[in-house]
């Protein structure tokens, strides 16, 4: 299990994967910040991205800020950031 920083935007019209910066992953999300659904929206995302189960990943802190703490289960810090880092690079050449 491992914990990530995540700075998430509400609302966008381009949600996805933005930035990683000091260890503080910046994305965003299409849905609102209203009755979690951002939230629901951020784990999906992360689940999709790291390839795991939804139920494996979770808002641990700051359900209704934009800073989050959230808690993957089953893999190490390390894969994780070496997933965002090849998403990001990927997504810049494109």
């Amino acid at each position: 299990m491992c914990r990530l920083k995540v700075r998430v935007t509400a609302n966008s019209h381009r949600p996805g994967l933005v930035g990683l910066i000091d260890k503080v992953v910046h994305l965003k999300v299409s849905a609102p910040p209203a009755d979690g659904q951002a939230n629901r929206e951020l784990c999906n995302f992360l689940a999709e991205l790291f390839h795991l189960a939804p139920s494996l990943i979770s808002v641990r802190y700051g359900h209704s800020a934009r800073q989050k703490v959230v808690e993957v289960q089953g893999v190490d810090e390390g894969h994780l950031f070496a997933i965002l880092r090849q998403h990001l690079v990927k997504n810049m050449r494109e």
